[in-house]
């Protein structure tokens, strides 16, 4: 990128810091299948990226959608992953042939039913026990004593439950809100079991991973490291049928962009 004047400010994008990133999940998360939050940074040079690098996305709007499809994405690569969406949304998404969902209420469930009966939905947990910086447990996702309802309606409704999805909160946190999660992941999946519904195929572990924390324990490698072993545990991969996913977003972008601006005064400290 080039500043046509010694006051513009810009960017300067390191795609190679992109690419060292994915590595390094596919290092630490053989078994997690990356589907890259476009919301965290949605440069097309690094959507055009992830693309060429046979990723999938977790896309939240009409927009964000719409850049993953014009940079080559394939519709059935993407994941709307917005509990809550606009009918507009929904129908928009449907035009598109994206056909998987994340919800968190029986009255989205409903919403699908009427606007979308192929979707295949995905039902997001909340997670209320996390250290996280930012916490997403009293906004996203929906809590243990509606779960059952939530399963009941997409059994009455014969609408698909794909899997389940968490997200810890972003900025990182130690691994114990990651395996409360996952326990309360495999609960869903024998609830629906137990309802006599189709087995379900997908566990989405959601974000949050990071690669700069003061607490060495929050860290992605040493998180994604105790994350794969409870993966092994909770749904072991050779014996099962569920694909596991992740939606990294800063972990993949945070350090492939510095901005470059004119210092034009400095004031001394007192």
């Amino acid at each position: 990128m080039i500043a046509t004047g010694i006051e513009n400010s810009f960017y300067i994008l390191d795609i190679q810091s992109v690419r060292n990133r994915v590595k390094k999940w596919e290092e630490h998360l053989p078994n997690v299948e990356m589907h890259y939050s476009v919301k965290t940074n949605c440069e097309p040079v690094i959507i055009r990226e992830m693309v060429s690098l046979g990723k999938h996305f977790d896309c939240t709007s009409i927009n964000e959608i719409k850049l993953v499809l014009s940079s080559g994405g394939k519709p059935e690569n993407i994941i709307f992953a917005n509990p809550c969406k606009a009918k507009k949304h929904i129908l928009f998404a449907k035009t598109a042939g994206v056909k998987k969902f994340v919800v968190d209420s029986s009255e989205e469930v409903l919403r699908f039913k009427e606007l979308y009966p192929e979707a295949e939905l995905v039902l997001r947990i909340a997670v209320t026990e996390t250290d996280a910086p930012n916490p997403m447990g009293k906004k996203f996702g929906a809590p243990e004593e509606l779960w059952g309802s939530i399963l009941d309606t997409c059994k009455n409704e014969q609408i698909k439950l794909l899997g389940v999805s968490f997200h810890v909160g972003s900025g990182g946190c130690h691994f114990s809100a990651y395996q409360e999660s996952l326990e309360n992941a495999k609960k869903i999946f024998s609830m629906a079991k137990e309802k006599g519904m189709p087995d379900m195929e997908l566990l989405d572990v959601g974000g949050g991973f990071s690669f700069y924390n003061k607490d060495e324990e929050c860290n992605f490698p040493f998180v994604a490291t105790q994350l794969q072993k409870a993966l092994d545990t909770y749904f072991p991969g050779p014996n099962s049928n569920i694909k596991v996913m992740g939606e990294p977003g800063r972990n993949i972008s945070q350090e492939a962009q510095t901005l470059v601006c004119q210092i034009f005064l400095v004031k001394q400290q007192s």
